[in-house]
Parts: structure tokens; sequence; C-alpha cells
């Protein structure tokens, strides 16, 4: 999926929510300017936050696995491994999946 930045609307829409992957994110970043590179968080966040509103805890949980992703595997800023702590946290609290279980064991192993 092609992701980009809309300051317009800075949700992803959600029927497409699950088809984002760790991929996408990668690929994303590999080519996006530095700015959209931060940018590319805060999206996740406001989606993240309008699926909670919305009660979709499923696309919720899936969208804060991709943050925890993106801070932990891709961008890695300073505080990233406490930061994915959080978020795959929330994203388990949400939804539990045997994947976002596995992914919290390796941010807990340090990065």
């Amino acid at each position: 999926m092609l992701l980009h930045i809309d300051f317009n609307n800075p949700v992803f829409p959600r029927e497409q929510v699950l088809d984002i992957t760790t991929m996408d994110l990668v690929d994303f970043y590999m080519a996006a300017p530095e700015a959209d590179q931060a940018n590319l968080f805060f999206m996740l966040l406001s989606t993240l936050y309008a699926l909670e509103e919305m009660g979709e805890k499923e696309k919720a949980a899936h969208i804060s696995f991709l943050a925890a992703y993106y801070l932990f595997v891709v961008a890695t800023p300073p505080g990233s491994q406490g930061l994915a702590r959080h978020y795959m946290g929330t994203a388990l609290r949400l939804f539990p999946k045997e994947e976002y279980r596995q992914w919290m064991a390796l941010i807990e192993a340090g990065n």
C-alpha cells in the first residue's frame, strides 16, 4: 500500500488500515524526506486515536502495532524501546494477538 502524508486528513482510511504492512512503513521511510519520516508517526497516532474513539479495537491495535514497529525497527529515535513497548502494550490491550506478544518479547530484548 502506498502511504502518503495528508495534512488535510491525517487519518488513514479505516477500510484500508488492516492492509498496511510493516514493509509499507519501511518503503515509505526509505523514500520520504526527513520531515515526512517523522510525520508518518503522527499520522499513525492520529489514526490510532480516531479508531479507538470509534471502538474499532482490532484496527486500532494494528495501528498501535505499526507505530511500535516504526519506532523500534524503522526510525529508532531516542527512547525507541520504551515508546515501542508502550504502543505494543496498547496493541495487546486492545486486541491480544500472538504476533503482538512475539514482538513485545523482541522489544523487551532491546535494540
